[in-house]
């Protein structure tokens, strides 16, 4: 009765791969290339990567189970008692989920702010607009995380099944509007914060093209995250939808957040750099 699409799974299990070995090769080519020294923005992406191994173990058990996302009145009279319970038990993880993903996707955007501070001190000191986009960024989390938990009441029908919630509780299109609401604009303010001081910047050429790096990267980031809600609200009514383009959009942000730090893989000296070289200063 309840969808199932290998592609599916073969997929979410290819992205949650790639995520985990690109930040592998982030964390390797920091230790060649400056010594095993861990940042602020080391430590968010370690929060960011332990979240998207989470995420996985989440999706495939809404996978396992369904959601009442994917059933029709009819379809759940039914239903045996036993699969009631295992709709639900899905429906649970589906709530998880939706606590993962805007997570998942702050955690990202407090390492793209850290890496700002550790990369240009003065930036972090001097420019107050800095300060109050941490704060912004901060407070469009709470925001984020009180429409997920407030939006529908009583909060079991989230999970409600027999009988099935109304669809405010059941497409949660309010988180999905919400959270990119507020995914986009944070990016947008987060993303063009360098460029109009980077050439006054008194850093090196080398950090300013990191930066310029991670901003262009941040383009696709945007896109996805554009591309999920339209493809979410116009396509097919499914938690396969839903969970299949929400993991896309994290794994393109993941990949983009990564980007600067990947950049010495395209350098000679990165590989011309033998084991007993001592490592170069950090940024």
């Amino acid at each position: 009765m309840l969808k199932r699409d290998p592609s599916y799974e073969r997929e979410i299990r290819l992205w949650v791969i790639l995520g985990v070995v690109v930040v592998l090769v982030r964390f390797a080519v920091r230790n060649k290339t400056y010594g095993f020294s861990l940042k602020g923005d080391d430590y968010a992406m370690m929060v960011t990567c332990i979240l998207w191994v989470s995420s996985f173990v989440v999706l495939d058990i809404i996978y396992q189970c369904g959601t009442n996302l994917d059933l029709e009145p009819a379809q759940i009279q039914a239903l045996s008692d036993d699969e009631i319970v295992r709709v639900i038990r899905g429906s649970k993880f589906q709530q998880v989920a939706w606590y993962l993903y805007p997570t998942m996707l702050w955690s990202m955007k407090c390492g793209v702010l850290l890496f700002y501070k550790r990369l240009t001190l003065d930036l972090w000191r001097d420019f107050r607009i800095f300060k109050y986009l941490v704060w912004f960024t901060a407070l469009s989390y709470v925001s984020v995380i009180g429409t997920v938990t407030f939006s529908c009441l009583p909060y079991q029908n989230n999970w409600g099944v027999r009988p099935l919630s109304n669809d405010r509780c059941l497409h949660k299109t309010q988180n999905l509007l919400v959270t990119t609401f507020f995914n986009v604009i944070t990016d947008v303010a987060i993303l063009s914060l360098p460029i109009p001081t980077l050439g006054k910047m008194r850093v090196s050429v080398y950090k300013k093209i990191l930066i310029m790096v991670l901003v262009c990267s941040g383009i696709y980031f945007i896109a996805a995250a554009i591309m999920r809600v339209v493809v979410t609200l116009n396509g097919e009514r499914s938690t396969i939808v839903v969970n299949l383009w929400g993991t896309r959009e994290l794994g393109v942000g993941l990949v983009a957040t990564n980007a600067p730090s990947l950049r010495p893989l395209v350098s000679r000296k990165f590989w011309q750099r033998n084991n007993g070289s001592p490592p170069r200063n950090q940024e």
